[in-house]
């Protein structure tokens, strides 16, 4: 029985994959956890750090029933972290529209750099708060080109600031551990949030097992949740 972790990206929750866990349980358990800060575990996003998010969904992983993580957007990060500190608990890592980072980068300067991104110049930073948050102008064009009117309408209703301090963390891999797993890119062709410019530095960087692309703006678990599913499947059955 496969077994899956969701990690939700930036200003979003568990609630962004509600068309996709449904599907990937027919094939086996679909863990989907709330990242800290988010839903019913509030917090200061002064304390929301890499490392407590990695102990948060951490307790969720089992060496004797290893997962595949899909990881969205920036929590690529989160998704590494976790592979490199618990490698033998993580079967494999999808990252979707992700930050599949070198050794030692950090999110925010991926992010700083990349001029292709159609919500850079949207995203508000509180270096006092320790938090940032993409203005709703942004929403629709950024995130959901392709979604629908009730998609748009739930985000807008969900969508929260997020902490800062995970995309400055430097996550550092080993050959040993990180190196050991298994790594598979969605690319999202139509993504106007991590563009595909750097979507294919970071694939060039990090030699994934496999690739694949699909033609979907940034939020493919909305407007595309069939397609995305089984892609899922078919690069984790690699």
């Amino acid at each position: 029985m496969s077994r899956y972790l969701l990690l939700h990206g930036s200003w979003h929750g568990a609630w962004c994959w509600y068309k996709v866990a449904p599907q990937l349980r027919a094939f086996g358990e679909v863990l989907v956890p709330n990242l800290p800060g988010r839903g019913r575990d509030p917090a200061t996003p002064h304390f929301v750090t890499l490392p407590r998010m990695v102990r948060a969904v951490a307790r969720l992983l089992d060496p004797a029933a290893p997962v595949t993580i899909v990881a969205h957007s920036r929590y690529g990060v989160l998704a590494t972290a976790l592979a490199e500190a618990h490698s033998t608990s993580v079967r494999r890592v999808v990252y979707l529209a992700s930050y599949m980072l070198p050794s030692g980068a950090r999110a925010a300067d991926h992010f700083a750099g990349d001029v292709d991104s159609f919500i850079r110049p949207y995203v508000d930073v509180d270096k006092l708060g320790a938090s940032d948050a993409l203005r709703p102008e942004a929403y629709r064009e950024g995130l959901y080109a392709d979604c629908s009117d009730e998609d748009v309408a739930l985000a807008q209703a969900l969508l929260c600031t997020e902490p800062s301090l995970p995309a400055l963390a430097r996550v550092r891999t080993t050959e040993d551990r990180y190196g050991r797993v298994p790594k598979a890119y969605v690319r999202l062709t139509e993504d106007r949030a991590v563009s595909l410019a750097l979507q294919d530095r970071l694939i060039e960087q990090g030699q994934p097992d496999r690739v694949e692309s699909l033609r979907a703006s940034h939020s493919a678990y909305f407007s595309i949740p069939d397609a995305l599913v089984a892609t899922i499947r078919r690069v984790d059955a690699a």
